[in-house]
């Protein structure tokens, strides 16, 4: 029966038309298949990930005040996988615009083709915005 719910369920699922080629063929692999896709993907990640902080320093420079990256628990269930995805924090001024994570999320898109909507993506981020207090 759980079989069955799980096949109805993928069957049903809607993979929009702009998604990554990844995203298309994920679905369809076994389990072991979905764990090596997700390994995967960090290692491109990883891979990558001196240009993306270059990218991200270079483009915000002085209201950037820290980008730091950290590794944080993942856990699959579909897969009952559990790995580390890649976290960045972005930490701005009080002045900075609310529009950042929305920027970041599609600059991640369309320069490093990292798209943070999917299932399976090893990457994401946190957007601070630092608030100075009198003591």
């Amino acid at each position: 029966m759980r079989d069955l719910i799980k096949k109805v369920l993928r069957e049903n699922r809607h993979i929009s038309p702009d998604a990554p080629h990844w995203v298309k063929t994920f679905h369809d692999l076994p389990t072991e298949g979905r764990i090596a896709q997700i390994e995967k993907n960090k290692k491109d990640t990883e891979r990558i990930l001196p240009r993306i902080i270059e990218f991200f320093k270079d483009k915000f420079g002085d209201d950037l005040l820290k980008l730091k990256v950290e590794e944080q628990g993942a856990h699959y269930g579909n897969e009952n996988y559990s790995t580390k995805k890649i976290k960045l924090l972005f930490y701005f001024p009080e002045s900075h615009s609310n529009l950042t994570k929305r920027e970041i999320f599609n600059d991640l898109k369309s320069f490093f083709n990292i798209d943070l909507r999917y299932y399976g993506t090893p990457l994401e981020i946190e957007v601070y915005r630092m608030k100075w207090e009198s003591l």
